[in-house]
């Protein structure tokens, strides 16, 4: 008995040797050493903190030490980042940010709410069409939503490359309150409309406590991660081309690749981000594009993965009682999080599937349009590295070239820190970062809502 014991300590060592191994490399610091004993304590065994059905066991001859392991209030038993370096950071800000009453409610609300810098007025301008206020919507979509404008007057209003605030704008979506409105925005999504949802406190959560300073340095460490870099503010997709889409003269000649793909540490990418000489955040100068990627059931699609995202964003997790953010828990691809600095433009283009985007910080820009606007919008098309996205420069359009584009009709809204927007399949988007801001996103299925539109302009 005493042997098979032992026998089971040692490989419930090894198991937990091999995992941290395996999903922690980004942890290896001096501040967060996986290695490090995290002893069971009496006053930590009373406060329901730890669990004795994950305890790891170390044995020295007949004296045995139990070292138990924090679980967080999202923990999921089988996603996630399992480590006791991720354990003993969460505890450490669980402890420093607590959520247990109203008061501490308050208090994340406030904290969130000063990461709001400035308030966004929509502009109306005695337009018939709309009929609705954004900030108090009705409960089913009303006829038309969301109102869209023609392009060129919102561009005129606020050109891309202008990172300097507007007072007002041309908002479509509505925007719901989480703890009075949730119904309203369960309605909108269900009806497969986009809609922006504020103030969840899950959100608001995860907002406070990556504003912390010194938080996303801990939690990150130095493990290199997907960079992109661009020789001024604009990021195109791009894939690299097949021979036979060459052949069919879908690639031009003299296509390069309009961004490079690299990968670095958290703190080298926000020096780059931080500069304090506002010429070098100019729309001619470098800029990079950092990424995260949470790979959850996907297994191992990522080299360096971040599954403590799975932790960090609970509201993205893909359980059945998370039925806003989450459509269709088993067609979730993953979490994905993009952090921008200032300037930093993604090409217009829409994606395959379902799309929630929550902003943890900063503020974007995104310029909407509904897929009925596809042949408007002059795509790439099918075959072309960056198909699917516009081949038009929004920063400078060129009218005579895509004439078709002066026709096209979009919104806008400014997601700040504690939103969450939700894209339904194939609705494009212009995303702009107004400053340094971290943003995530998952996707959740397909729908065929707008199927048509999309098939009409070849694809």
């Amino acid at each position: 008995a005493a042997d098979q014991f032992n026998k089971e300590i040692a490989n419930d060592a090894q198991a937990m040797k091999d995992r941290h191994r395996r999903e922690n490399k980004h942890n290896r610091n001096q501040n967060m050493d996986p290695d490090a004993e995290n002893v069971l304590e009496p006053e930590d065994k009373d406060n329901g903190k730890y669990h004795s059905a994950r305890d790891r066991v170390k044995s020295w001859g007949k004296k045995i030490k139990r070292i138990s392991q924090y679980q967080h209030s999202d923990i999921m038993p089988n996603i996630g980042d399992k480590s006791l370096a991720y354990a003993r950071l969460r505890k450490e800000y669980d402890e420093l940010l607590p959520v247990e009453d109203d008061k501490d409610l308050d208090r994340m609300r406030a904290n969130v709410d000063a990461l709001r810098k400035r308030t966004y007025l929509n502009i109306m301008e005695g337009d018939e069409g709309m009929t609705y206020d954004v900030l108090d919507c009705p409960f089913d979509p009303p006829l038309g939503y969301p109102y869209q404008w023609n392009i060129q007057k919102v561009l005129d209003n606020w050109g891309p490359d202008d990172t300097e605030p507007r007072t007002h704008i041309y908002q479509g979506l509505c925007q719901f309150d989480f703890e009075t409105e949730a119904d309203k925005a369960m309605n909108y999504r269900e009806a497969e409309v986009p809609f922006v949802v504020r103030n969840d406190p899950a959100v608001m959560r995860t907002s406070e406590r990556w504003n912390q300073p010194g938080y996303m340095e801990k939690l990150l460490g130095d493990q290199p991660h997907r960079t992109e870099y661009s020789p001024n503010n604009h990021f195109m997709y791009w894939q690299k081309p097949k021979k036979k889409m060459r052949k069919k003269g879908l690639v031009p000649e003299d296509w390069t690749p309009p961004t490079e793909m690299m990968r670095m540490p958290f703190a080298e990418w926000l020096e780059h981000a931080n500069a304090k000489d506002e010429s070098l955040l100019g729309p001619d100068m470098e800029h990079w594009y950092y990424r995260l990627i949470g790979c959850g059931e996907q297994g191992d699609c990522d080299r360096g993965s971040s599954e403590y995202l799975f932790d960090e964003l609970s509201f993205f997790q893909p359980r059945n009682d998370n039925d806003l953010y989450m459509v269709n828990p088993k067609k979730q691809k993953g979490i994905h999080c993009r952090f921008g600095m200032k300037g930093v433009i993604a090409e217009n283009h829409f994606d395959g599937s379902r799309n929630m985007i929550a902003l943890m910080g900063g503020e974007r820009r995104y310029i909407l349009a509904h897929p009925e606007q596809c042949e408007n919008l002059s795509l790439f098309p099918r075959g072309h590295p960056s198909a699917r996205h516009s081949a038009v420069d929004w920063s400078d359009p060129d009218w005579d070239q895509f004439p078709q584009f002066r026709d096209a009709e979009v919104n806008e809204v400014i997601l700040q820190a504690g939103d969450v927007l939700y894209l339904p399949t194939f609705w494009f988007h212009y995303i702009i970062s107004l400053d340094v801001n971290y943003q995530c996103n998952t996707r959740s299925g397909v729908t065929k809502d707008y199927q048509e539109h999309i098939s009409e302009c070849g694809f």
